[in-house]
Parts: structure tokens; sequence; C-alpha cells
């Protein structure tokens, strides 16, 4: 068994917990026949040690529905993060006396321009620069 991944996480009392990812290569069995890639996911919280095995369609769809969880995670925090910055600005307006004037279309431009701003050069992709 090879071990692929190593989570180790730290107690109060200083103890070692471990999230751990092995695999057993595919090999061919004692009849001759192809056998699957088997993975095995360990947690070890020190004193024990738990483990569960996964067979080769199992791990696949594991990988699949992980990286589904977090781009909807991604995406959720992005979400969150814009509304912030919106609520944000919207309230340091307010306190500036900026209030109603200029509506949605003065955000978008704002947030434009904290993506891209055309007057600054990057040296790296400059001409000079080569």
């Amino acid at each position: 068994m090879k071990r692929i991944l190593r989570i180790p996480r730290f107690t109060k009392d200083s103890k070692t917990k471990a999230l751990e990812l092995l695999i057993d290569d595919a090999i061919v069995n004692d009849k001759g026949f192809p056998q699957e890639a088997r993975f095995l996911l360990v947690i070890d919280d020190g004193e024990n040690r738990v483990a569960f095995q996964l067979s080769q369609s199992e791990a696949a769809l594991l990988y699949h529905r992980l990286g589904y969880a977090l781009n909807e995670a991604t995406k959720q925090y992005v979400d969150l993060e814009e509304r912030s910055r919106k609520e944000y600005q919207k309230k340091k307006g307010k306190s500036e006396g900026q209030g109603k004037g200029g509506g949605q279309r003065e955000e978008e431009e704002e947030e434009e321009n904290l993506y891209f701003d055309e007057d600054v050069e990057d040296s790296h992709f400059s001409e000079e620069s080569q």
C-alpha cells in the first residue's frame, strides 16, 4: 500500500489525529485476471485507526461528488463575499453622504475598476521588459 495523502490535525491536548488515503495498486490475481486498485480511507486518532475500503468505482464517485461539493461551496463563498462587499460599500457611501445618486450602473463600474485598471502597466507583460 502506498500513502497518497495524510492530513494531520492537532487537538487541544497536543495529540495528533490524521486522515490518510492509501492505495493498493491494480494487480493480476492468482487466476490471471486483472484486479482493480483498492483505496483505503483511514482515520487515526492516535490510539485507534479506523479504515474504510473503496473500490475504484466508489473512489471515482467520491471524487466526482467531492468536486461538485467544492464547486458549490466556492460559488456560495464568492456570492457571500460579493454581497458583503456591496453592503459595506452602501454603508460606506451613506456614511460619506453619497446616499442614493448613481444607482446600479455606478456599482457595476466600481466593480469593473476593482479588477481591471487600465492605467497600471504590468512589467511582466510589457514589451520593454522582454
